[in-house]
């Protein structure tokens, strides 16, 4: 099969989805607007947070933007080891946010980061729903080759106020829930370090004063023979 071209495929101001060889999408996880929102895999429902649109920086080079959020996909803290997870994050000039788009002989499309060198994966090759997009080495996988497909001129599903309201609060909850588990756990860790503590000074003093019980016959026992040699 003749290796397609990106010109012949991809084209700016056009939406596409990027759909494992199974059918499931990448997406921006519970349509979260928020910068650091996970990139998943699902069920493609025509929903605006699984489709994206490819912004040319360079020769056969783009930025990937989500339809709904508006931000790209990006390596997070700007990692390039294998397992790096992607999310979104407001779009930039940065390299973490662009991806060479390089066509397979069989039909499929790879993205590989400009500043990692390594491919948008599936972490662990899950390809179920909420599989973790992640970056690894090159490794010929079927979790690194994806379809795209424009789905511009279709119908797209957006969240309702009220979805959003109640996806926030969620969010908050979340938060708080985290925030709770930290505390908890630096509490228990600080209970831990202050026992360890106080345990290390019981033993040092309870050294101390059996050093200083076995110390004492010895003086006296000393001066007891001095008084015997003085009376006889």
């Amino acid at each position: 099969m003749k290796k397609k071209t990106s010109e012949s495929v991809i084209t700016e101001g056009r939406f596409y989805t990027i759909a494992s060889p199974n059918g499931r999408v990448l997406e921006v996880a519970n349509y979260n607007p928020e910068s650091g929102a996970a990139i998943q895999l699902w069920d493609y429902a025509g929903a605006e947070w699984q489709q994206w649109a490819f912004i040319l920086v360079g020769p056969n080079t783009y930025r990937i933007c989500n339809r709904f959020t508006g931000k790209a996909i990006d390596l997070c803290l700007n990692g390039t080891v294998n397992g790096t997870w992607l999310h979104q994050w407001e779009a930039n000039t940065g390299k973490s946010q662009q991806w060479k788009v390089e066509f397979t002989d069989d039909g499929f499309v790879r993205f590989r980061s400009v500043l990692a060198d390594k491919y948008i994966d599936l972490y662990q090759a899950f390809s179920g729903n909420g599989g973790r997009a992640q970056i690894w080495e090159d490794n010929e996988g079927t979790n690194q080759r994806w379809v795209l497909r424009d789905v511009t001129d279709k119908n797209a599903i957006r969240p309702s106020e009220a979805q959003m309201e109640k996806k926030l609060k969620e969010q908050v909850e979340e938060a708080a829930k985290e925030a709770k588990k930290e505390a908890k756990t630096a509490r228990k860790t600080a209970t831990r370090k202050t026992a360890a503590k106080t345990t290390a000074a019981k033993k040092t003093t309870a050294k101390k004063t059996t050093a200083s019980k076995s110390a004492a016959p010895a003086k006296r026992t000393t001066r007891s023979k001095k008084a015997a040699a003085e009376e006889n």
